[in-house]
């Protein structure tokens, strides 16, 4: 598939930040919704990293890193300024042709 007809990460980002909310009341124990819905406007962040190599693992496919993008949603550590509180890993398409989301939930 040419670059230029994937869904930028900003858009990616959005997508999943949009899907996160939606089915994180469900998802997620009632402390870490809590916690997260608190303290997001502060410290939350969504963000798309380097994709993770247990994927395939997980959804049964070769995963393209190009095709696809890694996008962790948690809260953000202020003495390292680093992601380190992750509520959800989710893995989506950039291909606008084939809408794809799997997600790997926070568990305590």
């Amino acid at each position: 598939m040419d670059n230029l007809d994937l869904i930028s990460y900003d858009d990616v980002i959005e997508a999943a930040y949009d899907i996160f909310l939606e089915m994180a009341q469900d998802s997620l124990e009632p402390a870490d919704v809590l916690l997260f819905t608190a303290q997001f406007d502060d410290r939350g962040a969504a963000e798309v990293v380097e994709t993770g190599e247990d994927w395939p693992g997980h959804v049964g496919f070769a995963v393209d890193g190009e095709e696809y993008a890694e996008v962790r949603i948690g809260l953000v550590n202020e003495a390292n300024d680093e992601l380190d509180d992750i509520f959800a890993r989710m893995l989506i398409s950039r291909d606008p042709d084939n809408k794809f989301c799997h997600i790997l939930w926070k568990r305590d």
